[in-house]
């Protein structure tokens, strides 16, 4: 299976926010989504915000075979006991951010993609930082 992901444009207030579909086939729908599980991420981006890794410690509940069936299929997905390591084909990341995560588990309780909001400042930001 290929990894799927799409960005937002970026908004100066806000960053960019990515999702990563770990079911390449899933549609993203708010109806479709059954359980947010939230969870602070690690991001690597390319200079230009291109999302280049992620690395996550799964939440307990989220710890079994049936969450991570569509994880365990893909190749550029590995796992060291409980934490998670996502490299994007293609993809070298030049900077490493905390992040904001969720993950989307569909009815079957299935791991199924992943929101990561990733705010990053922008000129105005860092004009405001440095003046204070």
């Amino acid at each position: 299976m290929s990894l799927r992901i799409e960005r937002t444009e970026y908004d100066p207030e806000t960053g960019y926010l990515y999702y990563v579909f770990f079911n390449p086939h899933w549609e993203l729908e708010a109806d479709e989504v059954k359980q947010r599980v939230p969870l602070e991420v690690a991001v690597s981006l390319t200079e230009t915000g291109e999302l280049a890794d992620v690395t996550f410690t799964l939440p307990k509940p989220c710890r079994n075979e049936q969450a991570l069936s569509f994880i365990h299929r893909d190749q550029t997905v590995g796992m060291v006991n409980e934490r998670i390591f996502v490299a994007v084909p293609g993809q070298s990341g030049d900077s490493v951010m905390k992040a904001l995560g969720a993950l989307d588990l569909d009815v079957a309780g299935r791991i199924v993609g992943m929101e990561i909001k990733c705010g990053i400042p922008g000129p105005q930001q860092l004009d405001r930082a440095k003046a204070n």
